[in-house]
């Protein structure tokens, strides 16, 4: 049995039993109802991921022995800047993406995203963050995203990329498949508008700072559904 996935702070590094505790080890017996011979995998979220067999369900721990390490090994590196969407489409987001392996998750307050009030972001961030946790425990994943803070799209535009930066543009004559036959990119940024797109000062914004805009074809597509098709295409081509 292989069917589940929880976190560990840091993985061993030689054959030494070693023991899970806290809230993972109370999803592992409690929840999942995992049993002495069945075999698990945890993950640090930072890449690895470990195959064990459980020794031994306590009541404040569970007994594992480790069997195999693996590398999960994503060649691009995807950023995701999205502007601030109503709440259940920026969680159905961060879980999508989550699932697809994308490295961070930017969100970004723009002409047209929802606003987020200060006494909220705490709370948000710390929702984001379960969202990622059990989407990557789903998946059986190995990278967790970093999620940051909300930055105005004018400051998220300076950070430093080493490949590919574009924002996705229902009005572009350049098409978002072009960029997956120009061979695989090392890092892409990735930036999607929110609920009615991009302002055109912003288009502009983001042409200066290097960025080119793509369209994902010919029909309008609601946020999630272009945030999902443009991850689809790079992990499909890129990372799988």
């Amino acid at each position: 049995m292989t069917s589940n996935q929880f976190f560990i702070d840091i993985l061993p590094d030689n054959e030494a039993i070693f023991f899970l505790e806290g809230q993972e080890h109370h999803h592992l017996s409690r929840v999942a109802r995992v049993k002495p011979g069945d075999k698990v995998w945890l993950t640090d979220g930072r890449g690895w991921r470990l195959l064990a067999e459980v020794e031994e369900v306590q009541a404040s721990r569970t007994k594992l022995r480790p069997l195999q390490a693996v590398q999960e090994n994503l060649e691009t590196r995807v950023i995701l800047g999205l502007g601030l969407t109503r709440t259940d489409t920026f969680e159905f987001v961060v879980q999508k993406a989550t699932e697809l392996g994308v490295a961070e998750i930017q969100p970004l307050l723009t002409r047209r995203s929802q606003r987020l009030p200060l006494d909220r972001l705490e709370r948000k961030l710390r929702r984001w963050e379960t969202i990622a946790r059990e989407a990557l425990k789903q998946c059986k994943g190995g990278l967790l995203p970093l999620i940051g803070g909300p930055l105005r799209l004018e400051d998220a535009l300076s950070r430093k990329v080493e490949g590919l930066k574009f924002y996705l543009d229902e009005d572009s004559r350049h098409y978002f498949r072009d960029i997956l036959v120009s061979g695989r990119a090392g890092e892409v940024y990735l930036l999607v508008g929110p609920e009615g797109g991009w302002a055109e000062e912003e288009k502009e914004i983001m042409d200066r700072a290097g960025f080119q805009g793509l369209s994902l074809g010919c029909r309008v597509l609601r946020t999630e559904t272009a945030v999902l098709a443009a991850l689809s295409l790079i992990s499909h081509f890129w990372n799988w």
